[in-house]
């Protein structure tokens, strides 16, 4: 089955990713200002609107309740009362004033607008007892849960200010009055309006100031994102079209003349006289040289040849190096993740390049009998590993850091760049011992690793080089594909 071409992002991808991640960042700063204009709207209207009953409430206590206050109103008198009376329950007409009480100084209500609280006491908070004998104005958003407060409670939110005050004769009282909450909302609406305008208007005149400015720049990644795709794509093209042209040029030039030479060394052997027989063992050794380099350089044709993952497949480009290791007297089992067919093509050449390398190990260096290949999806990875019964790890610890002269003779410089590939596509290599014995190569890449950037660190170096030298009588094999 044809393996699909990893694709590149589609057009516009970028660009689309972009706009969307800064219109969600705008919308979230929308949200956010939006928030904060509403919890700063209710504290500044209610600074303002309690502000404002103070001082009305103030001058009300000091303009009407202090001048018509006297002994006559504290003794109950119905002249003054009435007066006193008549003039503040006119200016609860309007609605704004909900309630008023006159305390004295001892807690009892002097007066009130609700008559079945006059001559009653009740106790005094302190804030309010130290107002007696000052002119101070305190305003709160009122407490309705006080026995005083028993007729109020019907009338909803309600702003309460307590007056300091001294009446005609100078003695210390206390004016209260209940205002309604009504101007307080409306200002925190008005504000809520003027705040939002300048908060969210001014982020949104901003953000469209700053779309187009984003819009180029996404298409300036996209573009550099496309022309580094190109050039990487580009590049492993050519890579492969060298080992083509390497490939052919061994077929067409050495390995003919290795052929011709060969053939010329058999017509050599029938020409010698009968008593030649150093001349006749002379020529027979070389012409066994010769067939042999000829099959050492036809294997060396076959593995620099690139596999075509694209056309050919993954499944069957893995077969076809376990076939090679097979005829290395190796025992090769395989189990491949269906869904790896469906991963594209740069996925594949990571897949095929970890189990290269890690045959090509197995093959020179484990002396092993049997050898497991594995690649399969778990969770979010792409987990490849190679497992053999030989040997085991030339270092228990593992591979060196990087590459030097002790891991070049330890033939561990493929798997050095191998890892490297590995990281760079922020995935990992671990060569460690297997339990039971042998060696266990683990290479784990992410499974949505960038297209490009497996591009530019895809395929490099020859295809294990598994069935140089003599071959072995091919060996039992068992092909598992897991489904």
């Amino acid at each position: 089955m044809a393996l699909l071409r990893a694709a590149d992002p589609l057009p516009g991808t970028v660009t689309r990713s972009a706009l969307q991640r800064f219109l969600l960042w705008t919308l979230l700063a929308l949200a956010l200002v939006g928030v904060g204009t509403v919890l700063l709207a209710r504290p500044l209207a209610e600074q303002i609107a309690l502000r404002d009953v103070a001082t009305r409430g103030g001058g009300l206590a000091r303009a009407v309740v202090a001048p018509l206050v006297d002994h006559h109103v504290r003794a109950g008198e119905s002249g003054p009362t009435s007066t006193l009376d008549y003039l503040l329950k006119n200016r609860m007409r309007d609605g704004s004033i909900v309630h008023m009480k006159i305390w004295t100084q001892d807690g009892r209500v002097l007066w009130s607008d609700e008559t079945d609280l006059v001559g009653h006491t009740f106790p005094l908070d302190p804030d309010v007892a130290n107002l007696f004998g000052s002119e101070e104005v305190t305003a709160a958003v009122s407490d309705l849960s006080k026995p005083e407060n028993a007729e109020e409670r019907g009338s909803g939110e309600l702003l309460e200010v307590y007056a300091g005050l001294h009446d005609a004769e100078g003695a210390p009282l206390v004016f209260e009055s209940y205002w309604t909450a009504e101007p307080m909302h409306e200002d925190e609406a008005a504000l809520l309006g003027r705040l939002a305008l300048l908060g969210l208007g001014s982020l949104l005149l901003f953000a469209f100031m700053v779309l187009p400015l984003a819009v180029s720049l996404a298409r300036r990644v996209e573009q550099g994102e496309a022309d580094r795709s190109t050039m990487l794509r580009h590049a492993l093209s050519a890579s492969d079209l060298e080992r083509r042209r390497i490939a052919d040029d061994l077929h067409d030039g050495v390995l003919q003349d290795l052929a011709r030479f060969g053939s010329r060394m058999g017509s050599l052997d029938e020409d010698l006289p009968p008593e030649a027989n150093r001349a006749r063992t002379i020529v027979g050794e070389l012409s066994t040289g010769l067939k042999r380099d000829a099959e050492g350089l036809r294997s060396l044709m076959t593995d620099i040849y690139p596999a075509d993952l694209a056309e050919g497949g993954l499944v069957p480009a893995i077969e076809t190096l376990a076939e090679q290791a097979r005829a290395s007297g190796l025992v090769v089992e395989m189990h491949l993740d269906p869904g790896l067919t469906r991963s594209g093509l740069s996925m594949a050449q990571v897949v095929y390049r970890s189990i290269r390398e890690g045959l090509r190990n197995v093959v020179k260096h484990a002396a092993a009998s049997t050898v497991l290949l594995s690649a399969r999806v778990v969770g979010h990875d792409v987990v490849i590993s190679v497992r053999d019964d030989g040997v085991g790890p030339s270092r228990p610890e593992g591979l060196p850091p990087r590459a030097d002269s002790t891991s070049a003779a330890a033939g561990h410089v493929g798997l050095q760049l191998l890892r490297d590939t590995v990281r760079d596509l922020g995935g990992d290599l671990e060569l460690k011992a297997a339990g039971g014995g042998g060696a266990l190569l683990t290479v784990t890449v992410p499974a949505s690793f960038a297209d490009a950037w497996v591009r530019r660190v895809a395929l490099s170096g020859g295809a294990a080089r598994a069935t140089r030298g003599r071959p072995s009588p091919a060996a039992r094999a068992r092909i598992l594909l897991r489904g």
